[in-house]
């Protein structure tokens, strides 16, 4: 088991080092020049020249590359000259709104995706099935985007409108409080879903035709019990890898979803950086959402190790 947790930290350890290294590459590919953004469009070739300097983007690209490891190592993600910020506080000041709807958007996967992947599999080709199908089918086509403004005219603007009913925001953030998670939330969570009934559906179908199953049917144990008790709590290790890919994706700043609802998160602070050519915060925020990614990958594996006694029995065989 410690050879296994070992790896993956290694492994994670790589990815954050290679990540790192491909988004500080892109700075010299990049259309645009940092030192031109920062003087203005009317400030002089020997001011700008004066500007560059002062950053080091005048050192060779290995030199900066070194230092830059280094500071990152130390804590230090640049310095945002157009918010006249600390890149990092900046990531966690905006940290919580991502966090409430990364977590609100997965809980609505979950409950949507495991009972109709459950269900589907205990009845492969029936009604339940059949209606499953189209409906991940069509949550999976739908742009999110489109759902969540969807979402905004019929759940919040016509009742707000036609009725005087304000149950949901249409826009806007306060810190836990369902009047404003409520449609970023379902917005982010039903396309999720899709991929959850999906995979529920196909890792219960494995597990529901081996001999365990059987046994535990000859028993005498409903239909239930078998499916939620025993088949699922097996079919668990895709499920948790996909809960780790989508919260590493979340928390690191969902772009599309927090433009529609004026969600003050990580990724429209990731999308804001981009017209003012901000890249020391565009590195940050990317650099971010990696260690998210990887870190809640890495908590996930060592889930699985220990909910999933074959990868036990797999390292001792080693």
């Amino acid at each position: 088991m410690l050879n296994y947790i070992a790896r993956r930290i290694v492994w994670a350890l790589l990815v954050m080092v290679a990540v790192a290294t491909i988004s500080f590459l892109l700075t010299f590919v990049a259309p645009g020049d940092p030192a031109r953004a920062i003087g203005g469009l009317r400030a002089t070739a020997e001011a700008v020249e004066t500007i560059r300097h002062a950053l080091g983007l005048d050192r060779p690209m290995l030199e900066q590359l070194f230092d830059y490891f280094g500071r990152v190592l130390q804590g230090d993600f640049g310095h945002s000259f157009k918010q006249d910020a600390e890149v990092l506080d900046l990531i966690v000041a905006r940290f919580p709104a991502t966090a409430q709807l990364a977590l609100a958007g997965l809980g609505v996967s979950l409950a949507i995706g495991l009972p109709i992947g459950v269900r589907s599999a205990l009845r492969p080709g029936g009604r339940v099935d059949r209606l499953g199908g189209i409906v991940t089918a069509a949550l999976v086509a739908a742009p999110p985007f489109w759902v969540g403004y969807m979402l905004q005219y019929g759940l919040a603007f016509v009742p707000k409108v036609r009725a005087g009913i304000d149950v949901f925001a249409i826009t806007g953030y306060e810190p836990f409080d369902l009047h404003y998670l409520a449609l970023p939330a379902l917005t982010l969570g039903v396309g999720g879903a899709a991929y959850y009934a999906r995979i529920t559906r196909t890792a219960m179908l494995d597990e529901l035709g081996l001999d365990y199953i059987r046994t535990a049917r000859a028993k005498g144990l409903g239909e239930r019990t078998v499916a939620w008790r025993h088949a699922l709590r097996n079919a668990l290790p895709p499920i948790l890898s996909q809960i780790g890919l989508d919260l590493g994706f979340f928390l690191g700043g969902v772009v599309v979803i927090e433009q529609v609802f004026s969600w003050p998160g990580i990724g429209k602070l990731a999308l804001d950086a981009i017209p003012g050519e901000d890249l020391p915060l565009l590195m940050g925020t990317v650099l971010f959402a990696t260690m998210c990614v990887v870190l809640a990958n890495l908590v996930v594996d060592l889930v699985q190790a220990a909910v999933d006694p074959r990868i036990s029995h797999a390292e001792r065989s080693r």
